[in-house]
């Protein structure tokens, strides 16, 4: 293998479906989004991605079998008038370097182009450094026209100044290359924790936009659980400072 390959699995017959990228990144917030709502939503299976680019390995898997380093493409059809046809982009990896980044994307977009796809969402998370209960979910667009019905579904714009770094980013700028418009959801995250509150609040603003809906009750138990661990590890920090500050200060010995 010398370059990024796709294999589609099966056919399926969608009409100018919406990508939604959820490859891991900051507090994997995309992937757990992504990955909760294509289970949720009982997306059908379309098609897998195998590059030289992904780190060279393979997952051992619960059966004690092995596979190679993967993305995978799955699709929903519209059950309503209000809604339409899902393209999913999920997987193990994004690139390692901005060559593989450029060649991944433009694979990815391959798929959606077939598909005549129009509008991409794509999702991620936004470092502040800490854990708000709440958190807040900022937007970046392609397009100023975007920006209404996002603020109207609780997205902020207050502080995404910078740069979006990646798969969320990338697949906005060639997107827009090839007449998609593109919006961009980063839920707020710590950084450092893998954040199933934030990919919440990232959900709970797509299924409005995407009308939609998504049972998010399995999220929000691996978010006390996670907040639970941290609060465990917060307390034995604190148990640990306060043996040490009770020992005696050291001072010279004397032998008489």
């Amino acid at each position: 293998m010398i370059s990024t390959e796709v294999v589609l699995e099966t056919e399926a017959r969608l009409d100018k479906p919406i990508l939604i990228e959820g490859l891991p990144g900051l507090g994997l917030v995309g992937k757990l989004a992504a990955d909760h709502m294509i289970k949720e939503l009982k997306a059908e299976k379309l098609g897998t991605m195998h590059s030289p680019h992904f780190p060279p390995q393979v997952i051992i898997q619960d059966d004690g079998t092995v596979r190679l380093m993967q993305n995978e493409f799955y699709y929903w059809q519209a059950e309503k008038k209000t809604q339409k046809d899902l393209l999913f982009i999920v997987g193990d990896h994004q690139g390692a370097t901005p060559t593989s980044h450029y060649e991944i994307t433009g694979k990815t977009l391959d798929i959606a182009e077939m598909y005549d796809t129009k509008m991409l969402y794509t999702l991620g998370g936004f470092a502040t450094g800490h854990l708000p209960r709440k958190p807040k979910v900022f937007g970046a667009v392609t397009n100023k026209k975007h920006q209404k019905m996002l603020r109207e579904a609780g997205v902020s714009f207050e502080k995404t100044g910078g740069g979006i770094v990646g798969a969320a980013g990338l697949l906005l700028g060639l997107g827009q290359l090839r007449g998609m418009d593109g919006v961009c959801l980063m839920g707020e995250t710590h950084g450092q924790i893998i954040d199933a509150r934030s990919a919440k609040s990232v959900l709970e603003v797509l299924q409005k936009l995407l009308k939609v809906d998504v049972n998010l009750s399995r999220l929000e138990k691996r978010a006390k659980d996670t907040e639970k661990m941290i609060e465990k590890a917060r307390k034995a920090e604190q148990q640990q400072k306060a043996a040490f500050s009770a020992l005696p200060a050291e001072g010279p010995t004397y032998i008489r």
